[in-house]
């Protein structure tokens, strides 16, 4: 019997950490999202960029660090040297500054995809 409830108790936890992980990997891609979209409106309609890039830059830092305990998907990596780029593109005045932000925003919806529990992933 105490196999059992040992048993129970374990993927209770297991069904814990990952509903934690899927709810933190929305919270901090929504986040994640808006300060995205608030650069790429500052840049469209001549707001302080560079503000915006500081607080993306920031908060990037902090995304990153949590999201390595959840996953390790290459696609961080990724994330990553677009984060990095973004203020030499914007200095170059670069046409890729746009689309290397689009980039961001969609590689977090593919990290949320790719993480996101379903049937098809465990069969």
């Amino acid at each position: 019997m105490k196999r059992l409830y040992a048993s129970i108790a374990m993927i209770a936890a297991i069904a814990l950490i990952s509903v934690f992980s899927v709810y933190a990997i929305s919270r901090g891609n929504e986040q994640l999202k808006g300060l995205v979209q608030r650069t790429e409106q500052a840049y469209l309609h001549g707001g302080d960029v560079k503000k915006a890039l500081a607080e993306l830059e920031d908060y990037w830092e902090d995304y990153y660090l949590a999201m390595t305990y959840i996953t390790a998907e290459p696609t961080m990596a990724d994330m990553s040297r677009a984060v990095k780029k973004l203020p030499a593109l914007y200095e170059a005045g670069s046409d890729d500054f746009l689309a290397e932000l689009k980039s961001i925003s969609d590689w977090a919806q593919l990290l949320y995809d790719t993480q996101f529990p379903d049937l098809s992933s465990i069969f």
